[in-house]
């Protein structure tokens, strides 16, 4: 019986955990706001729950951001051709995306187009 509580306990934790790590898009984009971008990767995050790619840009009053773009998992990307490689840290990119809420320098990108003009979204 007590084999049974400790089990119970357990699966209930790991759901509650797997819960709080699921979160909702609305929860942390603006489906109605988008925005480009340009700038160069500092840091590729090739991992789960969403491949992220850090990006430096100047903004429009000459001032330096750092953006934290975000895109499927992995797993989704690799499907359609992308590995870690596809885009690297000091690559110069462009990216079309949902903004953040709240002001934060975050976004889930629509598509991102490479230097060489080549452009990757969800159909790539």
């Amino acid at each position: 019986m007590r084999f049974i509580r400790l089990t119970v306990v357990v699966m209930a934790l790991a759901a509650g955990a797997a819960a709080y790590a699921h979160h909702s898009f609305a929860a942390e984009f603006l489906e109605d706001q988008t925005r480009t971008i340009e700038g160069t990767v500092t840091e590729v995050w090739f991992k789960n729950p969403h491949v992220r790619y850090y990006i430096d840009i100047t903004n429009d009053d000459g001032e330096p951001e750092s953006w934290d773009v975000r895109g499927s998992s992995p797993t989704i990307l690799v499907r359609r051709g992308w590995t870690p490689k596809t885009i690297q840290e000091g690559d110069r990119i462009t990216v079309h995306g949902h903004l953040g809420r709240d002001g934060r320098k975050l976004m889930s990108w629509i598509y991102v187009e490479l230097e060489d003009g080549t452009r990757l979204g969800s159909e790539y």
